[in-house]
């Protein structure tokens, strides 16, 4: 397990912003048809920078995200999409469905999130005040959101989210120098890992992670664990720490935990916003 995911369920009455906010741009209700070319590059910028996402193709857009079969709406309303521009194009845009449900006359349906995104803290907060005020809505749901959310400090009462956790993206490290040397790391001093691998059996062995990745060593080994663990630490999701109270690191020299916390350190929380 290398990321934990939110689920939200709050009502619109409880949604304002714990300050007064300032509307970022127009929004633009579009076609599913036309929308790929606008909300593409928003999704390249925020995937940029946020470890878990991946690189989607034309083809996944149009066969994973912007089609609508019957089988997804699960009762729901239809799929829609709308773009917010900024002066240098579009900044955020969320898919979204609409239930519309009336019980003795009072709105009770709710929008129901599937993907929001913005390339800024003000397009993200822009973009989820637009799904906040959709009118004839009594609540705004979503699932596999980010542990670290902005709405968590945006909103004036954040308790009334109704903050649930799940699993979220699950890891399995095939390569493991491949995999160190593809990501960052800060510029700390290095820590020397032992891995133990039953499947994989090539990853097992001491590394050497440092600011430049990964390598192979003969070093006198400061940590200890099995691959599975260095997945749950891989995007910075868990920390060394968190591995070590949960038996699932052994520290071999003093200190060798707080320094792979620093070399893994992200201003992040890992995330995906879809399930595949």
């Amino acid at each position: 397990m290398a990321s934990l995911a939110a689920e939200i369920d709050l009502s619109r009455e409880r949604a304002s912003y714990h300050a007064a906010f300032e509307p970022l741009g127009r929004a633009r209700i579009l076609p599913l048809k036309e929308a790929q070319d606008l909300v593409a590059p928003v999704y390249e910028r925020v995937a940029a920078e946020t470890p878990g996402m991946f690189a989607r193709s034309s083809a996944w857009w149009q066969a994973r995200v912007l089609t609508d079969p019957e089988w997804r709406r699960q009762g729901r309303g239809e799929l829609q999409c709308v773009v917010i521009d900024s002066a240098h194009g579009p900044a955020a845009y969320a898919l979204y469905r609409l239930t519309s449900v009336f019980e003795r006359g009072v709105q009770s349906g709710s929008v129901s999130v599937v993907e929001a995104l913005g390339d800024s803290p003000a397009a993200t907060g822009a973009i989820w005040r637009y799904l906040l005020d959709v009118d004839w809505m009594a609540r705004v749901k979503a699932s596999l959101l980010p542990v670290d959310h902005p709405l968590l400090l945006l909103l004036a009462e954040p308790r009334r989210l109704n903050v649930s956790l799940r699993d979220g993206l699950w890891v399995r490290l095939v390569d493991v120098g491949a995999g160190l040397s593809s990501r960052g790391f800060a510029a700390r001093d290095p820590v020397v890992v032992e891995l133990t691998d039953a499947f994989c059996s090539w990853n097992a062995g001491r590394w050497r992670v440092s600011e430049a990745g990964a390598e192979r060593t003969d070093a006198q080994p400061e940590l200890r664990c099995d691959v599975s663990s260095l997945a749950s630490a891989y995007l910075g999701g868990f920390s060394w720490a968190e591995l070590a109270r949960g038996l699932r690191v052994a520290e071999l020299r003093s200190g060798a935990i707080a320094r792979a916390d620093a070399l893994f350190q992200s201003d992040r929380a890992p995330w995906c916003p879809e399930i595949f």
